[in-house]
């Protein structure tokens, strides 16, 4: 088994985030966040390796982005949203539009980013914003934290195939349990 190093990596400025359609503009840094919370249910039985069930699934995004007018409006829109507690769609995604150069076509432009809809979706769910941060120091450049957490299940659809446009080499298959 055969990896093609450099070819095989996925890189990080292939992954965006879209809330309700709109990219959050000038990301420096995404993360999608999944946990597992287990409870042990251990007898004496169980002799010495513990025996868990999932009481729970978590997961969360947090972007960090340059502060402009784009990134702003995006996250400021979700803000309101989680005012009212009504959730926002987001997105981890590979636009189609972007390529080794970066998002085709748009010179430094969000208007030509794809909106999600024709990207390699690695994971979508509803979810809220928990929490924004601006940051402006003096003599140096605003920046922008923020937090969704999901407020359900939520969809991976993308192979790691399909997003870095190579195939992966086969591995272990993994079953969930129920």
């Amino acid at each position: 088994m055969g990896y093609r190093s450099n070819e095989d990596i996925l890189r990080g400025s292939m992954v965006m985030v879209f809330i309700d359609g709109d990219p959050v503009a000038f990301s420096t840094s995404n993360t999608i966040n999944w946990n597992t919370n287990t409870t042990e249910i251990s007898t004496k039985d169980h002799g010495l390796f513990p025996s868990t069930i999932v009481q729970s699934q978590t997961w969360e995004v947090t972007c960090e982005n340059l502060a402009s007018a784009d990134s702003i409006n995006t996250l400021f829109l979700a803000l309101n949203k989680a005012k009212d507690n009504t959730p926002c769609v987001i997105k981890v995604a590979k636009p189609s539009n972007w390529n080794d150069k970066g998002i085709v076509g748009t010179e430094g432009a969000s208007t030509n980013w794809d909106d999600g809809t024709g990207a390699d979706i690695i994971a979508q769910g509803d979810c809220l914003l928990t929490s924004l941060s601006l940051n402006a120091p003096g003599g140096d450049n605003a920046s922008l934290s923020a937090t969704f957490t999901g407020t359900g299940a939520f969809t991976l659809t993308a192979s790691p195939a399909d997003i870095s446009g190579h195939q992966a080499q086969p591995g272990p298959s993994i079953t969930p349990s129920v």
